[in-house]
C-alpha cells in the first residue's frame, strides 16, 4: 500500500508542476473554491449537529467559532480537544457548498494520541502519526451523495490527502501533503490504462 501511495503522490506532484491548472490551480484557493464561511457539521456518534459561522465577509476567522469547532471535533474516546486547522474547515465548507448539502457528517475528527495508538495497534491502515492527531484531518460522509463523488471533488481541490474506503464507509480528507490512497485518481488511472493497451 505504501508503494501505491508513493506512486500516486509522486504523480500528483509532477502533474501539479507540469499542469498547474489541473491539480493545484495557480489562482488563490480562496478565490477558486471558496465556501460561504458557514458550515453545518453533524457527528453521528454524539448526535450533534451545529452550524458554524467561522469566517466573516472580510475573510477574518471568528476565534469563538473556531473554539466551538475544536469542541465539536473533540476525541470520541477521551473528549480531549485540539485546535482544528482553519483550512480543514474551509475544505469541508467548500465540499458542503459544492454539493449543496444541508450538512457534512464528521465520522472522525480529532483523535487523541491514546485513541490513535489504540486504533493503529488494531489496524495497520491507521497511521501512527495520523493527521487526525494534529487537527488536520476528518473522515466524512454526506447523506445522498456517493463517497466517490466526494472523493473526486476533494481530489480536484488539491488541498491535501484524500483517502477512499468504499461507498459504505467514508472519505478521509486532510490538509497535509497532497496524496491519494485506497483509490486511483482518474488521470493516473487513465494513463495506466493507456500504458497497458500499448
Amino acid at each position: 500500500m505504501k508503494i501505491g501511495i508513493y506512486i500516486a503522490s509522486l504523480f500528483l506532484l509532477i502533474t501539479a508542476l507540469v499542469f498547474p491548472c489541473d491539480i493545484a490551480n495557480s489562482e488563490p484557493y480562496q478565490e477558486q473554491f471558496l465556501g460561504d464561511g458557514i458550515v453545518t457539521l453533524y457527528r453521528p456518534d454524539k448526535d450533534e449537529g451545529v452550524t458554524f459561522a467561522y469566517r466573516d465577509e472580510e475573510g477574518a476567522y471568528d476565534q469563538d467559532a473556531l473554539a466551538e469547532i475544536a469542541h465539536f471535533f473533540r476525541c470520541r474516546l477521551t473528549d480531549e480537544e485540539h485546535e482544528i486547522d482553519p483550512e480543514l474547515i474551509e475544505l469541508l465548507d467548500a465540499i458542503e457548498d459544492h454539493f449543496d448539502a444541508p450538512q457534512v457528517q464528521v465520522i472522525s475528527g480529532y483523535r487523541s494520541p491514546l485513541r490513535n495508538s489504540i486504533m493503529s495497534a488494531r489496524n495497520r491502515r491507521v497511521a501512527k502519526r495520523s493527521l487526525h492527531t494534529e487537527g488536520m484531518a476528518a473522515d466524512i460522509k454526506i447523506a445522498g451523495v456517493s463517497n466517490s463523488l466526494i472523493r473526486n471533488f476533494a481530489y480536484r481541490l488539491g488541498r491535501g490527502g484524500v483517502g477512499y474506503y468504499g461507498q459504505k464507509s467514508f472519505v478521509h480528507v486532510d490538509t497535509g501533503p497532497l496524496m491519494a490512497w485506497g483509490w486511483m485518481p482518474p488521470v493516473l488511472a487513465g494513463r495506466r490504462s493507456a500504458g497497458v493497451q500499448k
